[in-house]
């Protein structure tokens, strides 16, 4: 299971990673939070806590439900990625590099999240 310290050398590892957490939780309730490293570095998300709050709606409520969301704002990039036993959720500061490049490293990060 990814731990403080797992998440912490996978932010550090990935470029512009502001924050990455893992979240576990029954279907349609708010998740919670495991482990967590950085910040959400979204606005409309202050917090892990708020995170959690949203993920199940937005993985499952949509007119298609998704094992992956990808959340695109004017300075951040947030992954929700939907495991077996949680979600994983990493946020990446958008810089120089294009989206495309930041889902890359977000979704190579996420992938490393052990459950």
């Amino acid at each position: 299971m990814s731990d403080a310290l797992h998440l912490d050398r996978l932010r550090a590892e990935t470029p512009h990673c502001a924050g990455i957490a893992w979240f576990v939780g029954s279907p349609g309730e708010p998740l919670g939070l495991v482990a967590a490293s950085g910040e959400p570095a979204a606005a409309d998300w202050p917090s892990w806590d708020a995170v959690g709050q949203a993920a199940p709606a937005l993985l499952r409520d949509g007119p298609v439900a998704s094992p992956e969301v990808l959340l695109l704002g004017p300075d951040v990039m947030v992954l929700l990625a939907e495991r077996a036993t949680g979600v994983v959720v990493v946020a990446v500061t958008l810089g120089k590099a294009s989206a495309g490049v930041a889902l890359v490293h977000a979704r190579m990060a996420a992938s490393q999240v052990a459950a």
